[in-house]
């Protein structure tokens, strides 16, 4: 299996809806509750474009890391990285 490293910078697009969204932030979860866990809980910030979403007020959302990442390998995402 590949390796797969997210970067802030890097497109995903969806493969159904051919969305294009834009890693913005990698933030812990359970810090941003203000919960101190010796495990952190990644996700990303993700901004979303594309004319499905024109006028929507849901254009940013966030996806655990894992979950992402998964997505990617499952080719529900597909990933570019930011060079």
């Amino acid at each position: 299996m590949d390796y797969i490293t997210l970067s802030s910078g890097d497109i995903v697009v969806d493969s159904l809806t051919k969305e294009t969204g834009l890693l913005v932030m990698r933030f812990d979860v359970m810090a941003a509750h203000n919960e101190r866990t010796r495990y952190p809980v990644w996700a990303w910030d993700i901004l979303w474009a594309g004319s499905k979403l024109l006028g929507e007020s849901h254009r940013r959302s966030a996806y655990t890391e894992e979950g992402l990442l998964n997505m990617i390998r499952d080719g529900t995402f597909l990933h570019f990285k930011n060079i």
